[in-house]
C-alpha cells in the first residue's frame, strides 16, 4: 500500500494530521482545492478533494493494485477500522460487493465511502460547498485600470487544527444527556480498542451503527463576570459504535481510544468536526476568557481558550477573535492633558466549537500570558 500509515488520534474528522498552520484556497468554479491534504510523503499523496451535494468535504481515491479497503481507510481517515461502518454497498448484485479493483474510483468522507463512476467523481469534484458559492456569487471589483474587466479571484483562507478532535467541552445541558460504560464482558481494569462494552442507552435511545464518542468530564467552566456554569472541560477518550441494543442497555465496540477507558466514563452522540476551518468574518462581540486548560497560565500557538460568548452573541466556527489589554489615558507633560491610547492587541483565535453561550478557541498567536478574564473581541482576521 502505497500511502503513508497516519495516527489514528482524529478519526473520521478528515484526520488531516498535519503541523497547525494556514492555507490559501481560491474559490473558482471547477478547480478541486488541495488545501485539506495531510501531510504524508512526497510520494504518496492523497485523492483531491471534492463536495457532495450537501456540501460536505471527501476525497476521490483511485484504485491502485494492492489496495485494499482497509488500508484506504487507515490512509484518509486516520484509522482502518471505520470503513465496515461507512461503506456504502452500491452494488448489489455483485456477489462480492466489498472488492475493489484497480482504476475504481471511491468516495471517501467521513460520512461515507463508496464507488462512483467517472462522471460522478467528476461532478463531485467540481461541485463547491454553499459557503464558497457565496463568495463566488458576491459582486467584486474590477481589476485595477480595467473598470469593466473581469473582477479579481477572491482567495478564502483556511486554518488547519489538526487536533479538533480533542477540544473537549460539553454544555449542562449535553452532560445531562449522557450515559456511562457500565462494564464488558471481557474482565479487564481498562478497556481499549477492539474491546467491547455495555453502555446505559437503550432501546428508543440509540441504534445499531450509531458512534458515540467517550469522554471524562473534567472542570466546571465558568463565567468570570457572573460566575455561573457554562458547562464542563472534557478528556476526550475515543469513541465506539453500538452493534446490539437491548431494552435498557446497548452493546458497542471501541472502534479507538486515545487513552484508558474505565468503567463509569461517560459516552454521548459522536460530533464530527472537520479540520480545514474557514476563516470567517468579523462579528461584532465582546467577552471574557473564562477557562484556560491545566490552569496554565502562558498560553501558546495551537492552546485552547474558553470563551463566556458563543452563538446567541454571534460567534461560529471560524470567527476569528483578538484578545486585548486597554491602555486608558496617558497625561502628556507638555500640553498638561490626558491623551487615550489605543487598546494593545496581545493574542489572536480562532473559533473550532461553538455553543449557545460558549465557545472553544484555538491561539493562533500570543506574545504575553493569557489568563481567565482577560478581554476578548472580534477581529479582521489572524
Amino acid at each position: 500500500m502505497r500511502f503513508a500509515r497516519l495516527a489514528p488520534a482524529l478519526v473520521l474528522a478528515f484526520s488531516f494530521l498535519a503541523t497547525l498552520g494556514f492555507a490559501e484556497e481560491a474559490v473558482a468554479p471547477a478547480a478541486p482545492a488541495e488545501t485539506a491534504a495531510p501531510e504524508v510523503a512526497p510520494d504518496q499523496t492523497l485523492g483531491p478533494l471534492g463536495h457532495d451535494s450537501q456540501g460536505r468535504a471527501g476525497r476521490i481515491h483511485v484504485v491502485q493494485h494492492g489496495d485494499t479497503l482497509w488500508d484506504i481507510s487507515d490512509a484518509y481517515l486516520g484509522t482502518p477500522w471505520v470503513w465496515p461502518s461507512i461503506w456504502k454497498d452500491n452494488t448489489a448484485e455483485v456477489e462480492n460487493p466489498h472488492k475493489i479493483y484497480p482504476s475504481e474510483r471511491i468516495w471517501i468522507s467521513p460520512h461515507e465511502m463508496r464507488k462512483v463512476s467517472d462522471a460522478e467523481a467528476a461532478e463531485l469534484l467540481a461541485r463547491m460547498p454553499e459557503q464558497e458559492q457565496a463568495l463566488e456569487e458576491q459582486p467584486m471589483p474590477a481589476a485595477m485600470g480595467d473598470p469593466d474587466g473581469p473582477a479579481p479571484m477572491r482567495a478564502r483562507r483556511t486554518y488547519r487544527y489538526s487536533e479538533i478532535q480533542t477540544a473537549g467541552f460539553v454544555t449542562l445541558e449535553e452532560l445531562e444527556g449522557a450515559a456511562s460504560i457500565l462494564d464488558s464482558n471481557t474482565p479487564r481494569t481498562m478497556y481499549t480498542d477492539h474491546l467491547e462494552v455495555h453502555v446505559g442507552l437503550g432501546k428508543g435511545e440509540v441504534a445499531v451503527g450509531d458512534q458515540l464518542e467517550i469522554f471524562r468530564p473534567g472542570d466546571f467552566v465558568t463565567d468570570p463576570a457572573t460566575g455561573r456554569k457554562l458547562g464542563r472541560v472534557t478528556e476526550q477518550l475515543g469513541w465506539m459504535e453500538i452493534i446490539k441494543v437491548s431494552d435498557e442497555s446497548a452493546l458497542g465496540v471501541i472502534r479507538m481510544s486515545k487513552n484508558d477507558i474505565a468503567k463509569g466514563d461517560h459516552v454521548m452522540p459522536r460530533r464530527l468536526r472537520n479540520a480545514e476551518i474557514p476563516i470567517g468574518d468579523r462579528v461584532d462581540v465582546e467577552g471574557m476568557l473564562a477557562y484556560t486548560p491545566d490552569k496554565r497560565v502562558q498560553m501558546g500557538q495551537g492552546d485552547v481558550l474558553y470563551l463566556n460568548r458563543g452563538t446567541r452573541q454571534g460567534i461560529m466556527v471560524g470567527t476569528p477573535l483578538e484578545v486585548f489589554k486597554p491602555m486608558g489615558e496617558r497625561r502628556d507633560a507638555v500640553r498638561k492633558e490626558l491623551r487615550a491610547l489605543p487598546d494593545h492587541v496581545v493574542a489572536k483565535l480562532i473559533v473550532v466549537e461553538a455553543h449557545d453561550e460558549t465557545s472553544v478557541a484555538v491561539v493562533t498567536r500570543t506574545s504575553t500570558e493569557l489568563t481567565r478574564g482577560l478581554s476578548f473581541r472580534g477581529s479582521d482576521g489572524l
